[in-house]
């Protein structure tokens, strides 16, 4: 990483994936083999669903990094390529705690009242202010680390 630069890679937790997976399992378990539901083709096909959806859970990244350039992002696997903003099109910025489901209707790739958001989980995000008057988001752990390569960018 190069000194006036700043990278954070996002993930889902693996418990989520995990989860769903397991509970599907239990579930068509019991659904067919205690009730003695005699349909197996749904059974598989629930089965083999849930894990489609685990391991498409299990890809999903936000990645972020902050350069003398601007704001790069990718959302895999919706970006295959980063995203740029670059300085000259940020009128204003801050990072601030957001409200995922009031403003967005959730985390993930969003748009809300409050413009569009590239989420994984939590709530602070870095809001920018473009100088189209278009809103983004994009989610972060790391409050201080943001905002401490941006103050230094802004002012060189």
């Amino acid at each position: 990483m190069k000194k006036d630069s700043f990278t954070e890679v996002q993930t889902i937790d693996a418990i989520w994936p995990l989860t769903i997976l397991a509970l599907t399992f239990i579930f068509n378990w019991v659904l067919y083999f205690k009730m003695g539901h005699t349909d197996i083709q749904f059974f598989y096909g629930s089965v083999i669903s849930a894990a489609f959806l685990s391991i498409f859970l299990s890809i999903i990244k936000l990645s972020t990094s902050i350069d003398n350039e601007g704001i790069h992002f990718k959302f895999r696997p919706f970006h295959l390529k980063w995203n740029t903003i670059l300085w000259s099109e940020i009128k204003k910025w801050e990072v601030r705690e957001y409200h995922p489901i009031s403003e967005y209707g959730g985390w993930g790739l969003r748009l809300g009242k409050s413009g569009k958001a590239y989420t994984i989980k939590g709530k602070l995000g870095l809001q920018l202010l473009l100088v189209s008057g278009k809103k983004i988001l994009i989610g972060t752990n790391q409050k201080e680390s943001v905002q401490k390569i941006i103050t230094e960018l802004s002012v060189k």
